[in-house]
């Protein structure tokens, strides 16, 4: 295991590498624009990801944001949020996070911080939030700077596919 240590912020990196990013991602999924996808990127530093669960044939719609303050250093920050304010309030917005339980991405809507205080932990290592609350982490999961924010939905999004369970 390697010990976890907290990540530094640096907006104007986070913006010049998520510039970078985008094209490559979206090389990778075959596609021309986040649009495209579904994706939309409200300001400089934040793309909003549509996700789906499925459970007893059930489908459940979750937003997921994604932000690149600290980026490419570190992984994105992932929150689950509510899609109309675009924000997480606890215990509000509880219905809006989903039961993810597999052994890579883990959810918690209220998670305790060191020194303090609660958040919603989307627990992966392809997540900003799982260093800032000193994970510790096996070196084959730790984030490298050649990683892109793909590997982060890719991870999440493997966790619907495995190890959903419904809304909190």
């Amino acid at each position: 295991m390697v010990a976890a240590t907290s990540p530094t912020i640096d907006v104007q990196a986070g913006v010049t590498a998520l510039e970078e990013d985008i094209p490559r991602v979206l090389r990778l999924l075959n596609a021309e624009s986040i649009e495209q996808l579904g994706w939309s990127r409200p300001n400089r530093l934040t793309l909003l990801i549509p996700m789906t669960g499925i459970m007893n044939a059930i489908r459940d719609d979750y937003l997921l944001r994604l932000g690149f303050q600290a980026y490419r250093r570190w992984p994105p920050s992932a929150q689950f949020v509510n899609p109309t304010t675009l924000a997480y309030q606890n215990p509000t917005d509880q219905q809006f996070v989903p039961r993810l339980t597999s052994s890579e991405c883990h959810t918690h809507t209220a998670y305790s911080k060191p020194g303090g205080g609660t958040i919603q932990l989307i627990c992966c290592s392809a997540v900003l939030e799982f260093y800032e609350v000193l994970h510790d982490v096996h070196p084959e999961h730790v984030w490298r700077e050649t990683d892109t924010f793909f590997k982060t939905i890719t991870a999440i999004r493997r966790a619907f596919g495995s190890a959903y369970s419904g809304r909190f």
